[in-house]
């Protein structure tokens, strides 16, 4: 498939955004889950208000790209970027509404943030920054867009342009899903109107939510100076190392002025040089994970190994890989290759041993309780891996593959009702409605769910039955 331009990710989803604020099949649904470890009556059918909130259209986008398996699941990584854009929303201002942080396995050097406070971090990005602070500038950045309501602003002007019509944004968005060209052509020829004026208003909004973007970024303990070295390096992009960086410029224009206005806004806060110490660790693991062809710079010979034991891993050469790496580690994201190695070996015990050890300096972390659970299981421990599992507190951006394990652990202990569930869970986060409708009316049938558990299923069965019975009826008509 063509590698889409920033303008065409731009463009398409901020269409996507004007569309579904008018109404559509799914504009009833409250699309957040429950927590599921809480086992009180507040879990049922209150939690789903009839009211589409910009929250819910940033959820909407964010189940179609997993869906389109768009995203990097590893749930390291998830907690990783998740992490740093809570941080960076703690503190901007008007950031009440929930905001979700996710990397698409896009290598191009992008960013960009939509209505419902999503922000997609490409891994193409990633993989050329070189500290933590470079990656929290980018999202202060984006945050900023969203906090001062950029897009909104700029949808409130599409809305004004009789050229743009729902018929055209529509056959754009689908044509895009098959050939990004032929995408591109047909919404050229609704937007093409509006460039001049989107591209003066970008200018404007670029240095607003730089200025905005940067008092986040020092206000929330990362280097300020990230952010005029971010831009610097973006000045360079005719370089061989930069080159991919001309599309991220088309929708982010950058002159010497915003640059220069930029060093001079960070020269006013104070200056934290302490970087976390896994970032390398990360920036390695995503570039692994995407398939990125970029080279990286000189790494620490501890990070090297790292990153050539994921590599052999991820080309299921286990052995190898485990023989690199060593069985074991105190470090968070070498303990969880070392565990999944010697899972993926049958060297169960060793891979709980280890994984017990690191939960008490880490607990509750995900990335470490889904290969104890596999370990777990494999031992014949199946209840144990179902009651930590059943403890996690799971949110909208939890990775996919842990409730394949809540789901695995659920039926080895002969909780078919919870198993069934757990899969319903997992479409609703990609937004298959349909089978986890399918889904649910199992759960509910069969045995072994608590009261409150089988409140929670109603509650969300009443509200898809509810949603797909419209979609059917304006189908129809």
């Amino acid at each position: 498939m063509a590698k889409n331009t920033f303008k065409q990710h731009l463009f398409t989803f901020t269409l996507v955004s004007a569309f579904l604020q008018a109404p559509v099949a799914f504009a009833e649904l409250n699309l957040k889950l429950p927590q599921q470890n809480q086992s009180n009556s507040a879990i049922h059918a209150s939690n789903f208000t009839a009211t589409a909130t910009q929250s819910d259209r940033g959820i909407k986008i964010l189940r179609k790209l997993r869906n389109q398996r768009n995203l990097i699941e590893d749930p390291e990584l998830i907690n990783w970027i998740q992490s740093i854009g809570n941080r960076l929303t703690a503190n901007a201002s008007h950031s009440s509404a929930p905001f979700y942080f996710v990397i698409s396995r896009n290598t191009d050097f992008n960013a960009y943030a939509t209505q419902g406070g999503l922000v997609v971090v490409n891994a193409g990005l990633i993989v050329n920054t070189s500290s933590e602070s470079e990656i929290a500038a980018v999202l202060s950045h984006e945050i900023a867009h969203i906090t001062q309501r950029h897009i909104n602003r700029m949808l409130e002007k599409a809305k004004n342009n009789q050229f743009i019509t729902n018929a055209a944004v529509i056959a754009g968005i689908l044509a895009s899903s098959k050939n990004s060209q032929a995408g591109q052509a047909i919404l050229n020829t609704t937007i093409a109107t509006m460039v001049h004026k989107q591209l003066a208003f970008t200018r404007e909004a670029e240095a607003e939510a730089d200025r905005v973007g940067i008092r986040i970024l020092a206000s929330s303990g990362y280097n300020p100076q990230a952010m005029p070295s971010l831009l610097k390096k973006l000045e360079s992009y005719n370089s061989s190392e930069y080159a991919n960086i001309r599309e991220f410029l088309q929708n982010h224009p950058l002159t010497q002025k915003r640059v220069t206005d930029t060093q001079i806004r960070a020269n006013q806060f104070k200056v934290n040089k302490t970087e976390p110490n896994n970032f390398l660790y990360m920036r390695e693991k995503v570039r692994v994970l995407s398939g990125s062809t970029s080279t990286p710079s000189r790494l620490p010979s501890k990070i090297k190994k790292y990153t050539m034991a994921l590599q052999l891993y991820k080309a299921r050469n286990y052995q190898h890989a485990l023989k690199i790496i060593g069985t074991h580690s105190k470090q968070l994201s070498e303990v969880v290759l070392i565990a999944s190695t010697l899972n993926k070996l049958n060297r169960y015990q060793e891979s709980i041993k280890l994984l017990q050890a690191t939960l008490r300096n880490y607990p509750d972390e995900i990335e470490l309780i889904i290969p104890l659970s596999q370990a777990l299981i494999a031992t014949g421990n199946s209840e144990r891996a179902w009651q930590i599992l059943k403890s996690i507190e799971t949110t909208e951006q939890t990775s996919l593959e842990f409730f394949e394990a809540k789901q695995e652990a659920a039926r080895l202990t002969k909780r078919t009702s919870q198993a069934y569930f757990a899969v319903a869970n997992r479409n609703i986060k990609k937004g298959n409605y349909k089978a986890a409708r399918i889904q649910l009316m199992q759960a509910i049938k069969l045995p072994g769910a608590s009261h409150f558990e089988m409140q929670e299923m109603q509650g969300v069965l009443s509200q898809i039955n509810g949603l797909l019975k419209k979609q059917a009826v304006q189908v129809s008509q």
